[in-house]
């Protein structure tokens, strides 16, 4: 009933204009006035604006680039009010796209990175802002660009690690390489390094490394079921079972028993902000281990755990660490 009444009182209202307007040869003015009213009036001059700056920003490309565009993105990426354009200029291959990575607005074209091949880029909205990740074919390394004031910057974890990845909100994870598998770092050089996931969050356009605090104890892992489980399991035969089946396939009575007395010297404990907790021990034969569990104050899991061993930060000069409670 009443949006019959809503309907009724505005077609009268649009009789009542165009009765009032005849007269005077306005009431097509009117009419048009009392649609742009009832439905929203649409802008054509400035979708018109809008597509000529992606005109611009297409032929300032051109001007700057070789090779064919095969891929662009054009918006305000920034939320600035300026458009600008993230662009990929070369050729397509079965598996890789090759050439040059491009940031273009309406005044000039930079280059991203020197001509190479690149997986196929994505741009990623968090934080208010949308980044440019591009992960290189040939490094396997993960490289992210961000734009500012319609500047564009190269995020302090580009180049840093490989499968750079949005998990929500404001939260990454990344894999970082090294060579960590023994104790002695000589031998460990001699193998093929570990890869091992860390963990990232984005504040105010940069990316920051939730770094650990690394001063916990066995103590500090028992209140958690899941940590004092596999405290009793590695006190008992040296590598929790997933470990014994995963690096010592089929081994004997008497390897097991030398892994039990050998294995299980506890390196380092470390928790981070985001409820990431590593654990660090030592095997036998100089291997190095690690489980990671995901804490809260009524629950614990493992995650993960493998070859090698963590560190309280991949990269330092970016990571925050937890602050203790007063």
């Amino acid at each position: 009933m009443l949006k019959k009444t809503i309907f009724v009182a505005a077609m009268m209202a649009l009789i009542m204009a165009i009765t009032l307007t005849a007269c005077s040869g306005g009431w097509r003015e009117s009419y048009e006035s009392f649609l742009d009213d009832l439905v929203g009036k649409v802008d054509v001059t400035a979708e018109q604006a809008n597509i000529n700056t992606e005109d611009v920003i297409r032929e300032k490309l051109e001007e700057y680039s070789e090779g064919q565009t095969i891929w662009f993105h054009f918006d305000d990426f920034d939320g600035d009010g300026t458009s600008e354009a993230f662009a990929f200029c070369g050729k397509a291959g079965t598996e890789y796209l090759e050439g040059v990575l491009w940031y273009v607005n309406e005044n000039y074209a930079v280059e991203l990175k020197e001509a190479g091949k690149w997986i196929n880029p994505e741009l990623v909205f968090v934080g208010g802002a949308t980044f440019l990740f591009s992960e290189n074919y040939d490094d396997g390394l993960t490289y992210v660009f961000g734009i500012e004031n319609s500047k564009v910057y190269e995020t302090a974890v580009s180049g840093m690690f490989s499968n750079l990845e949005h998990q929500g909100g404001t939260d990454f994870t990344a894999e970082f390489t090294s060579y960590d598998y023994f104790e002695d770092e000589e031998l460990a050089k001699q193998q093929e390094p570990s890869t091992k996931k860390y963990w990232f969050y984005l504040e105010n356009g940069e990316f920051y490394e939730y770094g650990a605090d690394d001063s916990l104890r066995r103590a500090d892992l028992r209140k958690y079921k899941a940590g004092s489980d596999v405290i009793d399991i590695i006190y008992e035969q040296g590598l929790t079972d997933e470990l014994l089946e995963k690096y010592y396939p089929n081994a004997d009575e008497e390897t097991l028993e030398f892994i039990a007395e050998e294995a299980g010297y506890f390196h380092s404990i470390m928790l981070r902000e985001n409820g990431i907790l590593n654990l660090n021990f030592y095997g036998a034969y100089e291997d190095c281990f690690y489980i990671t569990f995901a804490v809260s104050e009524d629950s614990s899991e493992i995650i993960d755990c493998g070859r090698g061993f963590y560190l309280p930060a991949a990269v330092e000069s970016i990571a925050t660490y937890p602050v203790e409670e007063e």
